[in-house]
C-alpha cells in the first residue's frame, strides 16, 4: 500500500483481519501494539528497540552514500545481541536461543510506511510483517514472540508491499542469528572463526549514491541487477585470516541476483547448513549456487595452506536464459545485459563471473577442528509415504504483463479457496512452472514460503530446460531444511509442509522482488480445524 492507502485502511478498520490492533497516541506519536498483549502476558527475556531511518555511509571512494538503515539498542538482556557491522549500511546482527521470548519495539522514521519480516522464523500471524500491517513515518509496532526455530541464519528485512525491492535496495536488511544447545555440543567455529557474508549489488552513479530504476521494462520482468559486488556493504574486501577452520556464513540479500559460488582453488564448498539450520550431514560440492532470499553454511579449512597464500570467493559463469526476459522484447543488450533508456549497459548480467572477495592466509595457527559426520537428526514422520492426500498445485504464470501465482496477483487480504490449510495439516504444494511461455516470459523464481520451514521432495524438469539446470545443478542443496526454492522454466518442484502452532494468514510468493512488488505473491491461510 501507499501511504494514501494505508491511511484509508486504518480508518476502515481491521473487518478483513484475523488479528485485532489498537492504535493509541503516545505524545506526538502513534504506537500499534497488539491488542491485549501487556507486560503481564507476554514477559520478554530479550527486549531491543529497532528504528528504521535515512542515513548516509562511506561505501565508495569520495562522497558519501545516501542509504536507508536499521539500527538497534538493547533495553533487556545481554549486551551482546547485538553485533553492529562497522562501516556498512546493513543492520546489527541479532543473536538470540531457541526458547527466548523476544520484544522489539520498532520504530519507523523514513519518508513512507514500511514494517518488518523475520524471514524464516516461525511466529505468529501479527509478528510475521505482513503488508497490512505497514506503519506510517513517525509511527510504532510492538514485535512479541518466542523463538521456535532450530538454530541457523535467518534475516530481516521491510515488506511493505511494492516497495520491498526499494527499501531493500536502500539498505535494509540484517541478519538474525538463532542458537541452541544441539548446535553448540557441535563446536563449530566461532568468535573470531566466523565468518558473515551478505551478498548484494547495487548500481551507483558518478555521485555514489544508489540508483534503482524498477520503472524500467526488464527491471520488472527480469528483476534489478546492479553492476557492483558487496559484502557486508563493501566492495571487494579482504580478509587476512589464519591456517584454521572458519564458519562461513552466507546470504543471498540481492534483489534478484543468483550466484554460483566457488573458492578459487578449487577448494569444495562443504555446506553444513541451509535455510532452516543444519544439514543431517555435511555436504562437499565443487561450488554452491544462492538464490535470492536464501542463505547457506560453509566450512572453509585453511589448515592446509601455506602462509602468504591467497584465494577468492568466486561467481562462476552459467547460463543467464533462465533470468531473463525473452530476446523478443528489444529490451536486452549483448550478452544478455540490461539497457537502460539511452540505451547504455546498465548492470552486470545474471550468470557472468566475478570475483567477491580475497581471503589472506597470513598466520600459521594449529588447526584441531575435525568436522563432525553427522550435524543433526532427521524426523522420519516428514517421509513423503506418511502423506495420503494429493499435492496442492500452485501454478507460476505471466500474463497481463505481470507475474501471477494461480492466476491471481497480490491482494492484501484476500484468500482464494484453494489457499485455506488446516492448521496441524501436513501438506505437499507443487509449484507448477512449466506453463506455456508468453513473449519468452517463462523464468525461473525464488518462491519463498512465510511461516514456515520446509523439505524439498521432488524436481521434475522439462528436457528443454535440462541444459540451463545443469550450469547451476550441483550447486542446488535441496537437503535440510528450507523457506526459499529455486523453480526453474518448464520445472515442478514439490515440497512437504507441516502447519503447525499458528493460526492466521501468512504471505507466499517469489523472491525476485520486482516479481514481488509487481504482485507475485499470495496469502494463503492456516485455518484452526473447527473453521
Amino acid at each position: 500500500m501507499r501511504r494514501r492507502d494505508f491511511l484509508t485502511w486504518m480508518g476502515m478498520g481491521l473487518a478483513g483481519a484475523s488479528v485485532s490492533l489498537t492504535r493509541c497516541s503516545t505524545s506526538s506519536n502513534e504506537t500499534t501494539k497488539l491488542a491485549g498483549n501487556d507486560a503481564s502476558s507476554f514477559t520478554p527475556d530479550l527486549e531491543l528497540a529497532l528504528t528504521a531511518s535515512p542515513s548516509t555511509v562511506q561505501i565508495l571512494p569520495g562522497a558519501a552514500t545516501r542509504i536507508w538503515s536499521y539500527s538497534a539498542t538493547v533495553m533487556k538482556g545481554p549486551s551482546e545481541t547485538i553485533e553492529r557491522l562497522s562501516g556498512s549500511y546493513l543492520g546489527p546482527i541479532i543473536r538470540v536461543q531457541t526458547g527466548q521470548k523476544v520484544r522489539v519495539h520498532f520504530s519507523n522514521e523514513l519518508p513512507e510506511a514500511t514494517i518488518v519480516h523475520w524471514h524464516g522464523l516461525h511466529v505468529p500471524e501479527a509478528m510475521d510483517g505482513h503488508p497490512r500491517f505497514a506503519i506510517a513515518n513517525g509511527q510504532h509496532y510492538v514485535y512479541e514472540f518466542e523463538v521456535v526455530n532450530r538454530a541457523g541464519t535467518y534475516w530481516y528485512h521491510p515488506h511493505h508491499h511494492d516497495r520491498t525491492g526499494p527499501q531493500v535496495y536502500n539498505g535494509l536488511a540484517g541478519l538474525f542469528l538463532v542458537s541452541d544447545p544441539m548446535e553448540a555440543a557441535l563446536k563449530l567455529p566461532s568468535g573470531a572463526e566466523e565468518i558473515i557474508c551478505v551478498l548484494q549489488d547495487r548500481t551507483f552513479d558518478t555521485n555514489n549514491q544508489l540508483v534503482y530504476q524498477p520503472d524500467m521494462p526488464m527491471a520488472s520482468m527480469s528483476g534489478f541487477l546492479g553492476d557492483r559486488i558487496l559484502v557486508n556493504g563493501r566492495e571487494q574486501p579482504s580478509l587476512s585470516l589464519a591456517t584454521r577452520a572458519y564458519r562461513v556464513r552466507l546470504l543471498n540479500g540481492s534483489n534478484s541476483r543468483v550466484y554460483k559460488l566457488a573458492w578459487s582453488d578449487a577448494t569444495p564448498m562443504t555446506v553444513i547448513a541451509t535455510d532452516g539450520g543444519l544439514l543431517e550431514r555435511p555436504s562437499k560440492r565443487p561450488y554452491l549456487t544462492l538464490i535470492p532470499g536464501e542463505r547457506a553454511e560453509v566450512i572453509l579449512d585453511l589448515s592446509g595452506h601455506a602462509t602468504g597464500t591467497s584465494l577468492e570467493l568466486r561467481s562462476l559463469p552459467f547460463s543467464s536464459a533462465p533470468f531473463e526476459m525473452g530476446m523478443g522484447m528489444g529490451m536486452m543488450g549483448r550478452g544478455g545485459r540490461m539497457m537502460g533508456s539511452m540505451g547504455r549497459q546498465a548492470s552486470l548480467a545474471n550468470g557472468a563471473p566475478f570475483s567477491i572477495l580475497t581471503i589472506q592466509v597470513q598466520r600459521r595457527e594449529s588447526s584441531t577442528f575435525e568436522l563432525p559426520a553427522t550435524l543433526s537428526s532427521f524426523d522420519t514422520s516428514w517421509q513423503p509415504e506418511r502423506i495420503d492426500q494429493p499435492a496442492r498445485v500452485l501454478d507460476v504464470q505471466f500474463a497481463m504483463m505481470r507475474w501471477l501465482l494461480n492466476g491471481r496477483t497480490f491482494e492484501l487480504d484476500a484468500v482464494a479457496p484453494n489457499e485455506i490449510v488446516s492448521l496441524g495439516s501436513k501438506e505437499v504444494w507443487e509449484f507448477d512452472n512449466t506453463g506455456a511461455a508468453m513473449m519468452g516470459m517463462r523464468l525461473a523464481h525464488p518462491l519463498h514460503l512465510h511461516g514456515r520451514q520446509f523439505r524439498i521432495l521432488r524436481r521434475q524438469l522439462d528436457p528443454s530446460s535440462a541444459a540451463d539446470w545443469e550450469s547451476l545443478r550441483e550447486g542446488v542443496t535441496d537437503d535440510g531444511w528450507k523457506d526459499t526454492v529455486l523453480v526453474m522454466p518448464g520445472e515442478r518442484v514439490q515440497i512437504l509442509t507441516h502447519f503447525t502452532r499458528y493460526p492466521g494468514m501468512f504471505l507466499y510468493h517469489c523472491h525476485n522482488l520486482e516479481h514481488e512488488d509487481m504482485g507475485m505473491m499470495r496469502n494463503y491461510r492456516v485455518a484452526p480445524p473447527n473453521g
